[in-house]
């Protein structure tokens, strides 16, 4: 498939030297114009995926559905909708060079969904025959919910002080893995063992760090595009609902919802880039995913 991309129609080709006096601009096919900037669709992306779904239809009262997708998106650019976190072209002038796990990638994800109509009220299992006062309290109630599990998305380790021209900086990996689990587990404060890399200028949270060299920074790094992924997603969201008969005709449903019920924190990808002083740690939360309840009347004719 096709994907949008803003090139640079007089980018600069990719240039590793440690000559201050190249420059992008002086690289650039019309050196006096500058960059250029537009919006085309020849980026390419690719995604292939397994789906397994299970329902139950409506009885007893109770309707579920889940489904599991297996997938894998790639793609050589990163989305101008939403970004991609620390994307980076190798060469202005290629990018087929970045073809890679899509920043859109979510490789596990599954989804259950439920509806139950509790069995307890007039014409129900339950309370068939309860009175009047017992049925606008205990009868016609549902319970619904969606429940929400899937993997991280894939983001790009970012270096710094690589001695190059006209394309991005990853970073450096000096052993392991670049997503390695931290010795204690994953936690906010470290996402991914962030001593396995090297580093241009060591941060003063590192003091076993190793400091690279130049032969090291005439390079745009080991790591590569997409190396890592970003935090899961879990969240149950739950709502509860109540009618009331008024007349045979007329019906008040009273509702209320609750989003991400359990206020599982929704963590933002770690701090990416070697030269920020917090790498690796998750300094935020996705905005809006905190628990919300709200309660609503409805009326029904």
């Amino acid at each position: 498939m096709h994907s949008l991309y803003q090139p640079d129609q007089n980018a600069c080709p990719t240039v590793i030297t440690a000559n201050p006096a190249i420059t992008c601009t002086s690289l650039r096919p019309y050196p006096d114009i500058g960059s250029l900037s537009g919006t085309a669709s020849f980026g390419f992306g690719n995604y292939n995926a397994l789906t397994a779904s299970l329902t139950k239809r409506y009885s007893a009262g109770l309707q579920l559905q889940a489904s599991y997708t297996y997938g894998h998106a790639l793609a050589d650019t990163g989305t101008t909708l939403s970004g991609a976190q620390g994307f980076y072209n190798y060469d202005n002038t290629d990018i087929s060079r970045n073809y890679s796990s899509a920043a859109w990638d979510i490789r596990h994800n599954f989804v259950m969904s439920f509806n139950y109509d509790i069995p307890f009220g007039r014409g129900k299992q339950y309370g068939s025959n309860m009175n009047a006062v017992a049925q606008a309290i205990l009868g016609d109630w549902q319970v619904n919910g969606i429940l929400t599990l899937r993997t991280g998305q894939d983001y790009t380790v970012d270096g710094s002080g690589c001695l190059v021209v006209g394309g991005g900086c990853g970073a450096t990996i000096l052993s392991g893995n670049p997503n390695d689990e931290p010795s204690g587990g994953r936690t906010p404060n470290q996402w991914f063992n962030i001593a396995n890399y090297g580093y241009s200028t060591c941060p003063t949270n590192l003091p076993n760090c190793t400091k690279l060299t130049q032969a090291q920074l005439l390079s745009q790094g080991n790591v590569g595009l997409q190396s890592n992924v970003g935090p899961p997603t879990r969240t149950l969201d739950f709502s509860i609902f109540k009618n009331f008969d008024i007349t045979e005709r007329w019906k008040v449903q009273f509702r209320t919802e609750a989003t991400n019920l359990a206020n599982t924190p929704q963590f933002n990808v770690p701090s990416l880039s070697t030269s920020n002083g917090n790498f690796g740690q998750v300094t935020g939360t996705q905005t809006g995913s905190e628990r919300h309840i709200q309660f609503q009347l409805r009326l029904q004719f």
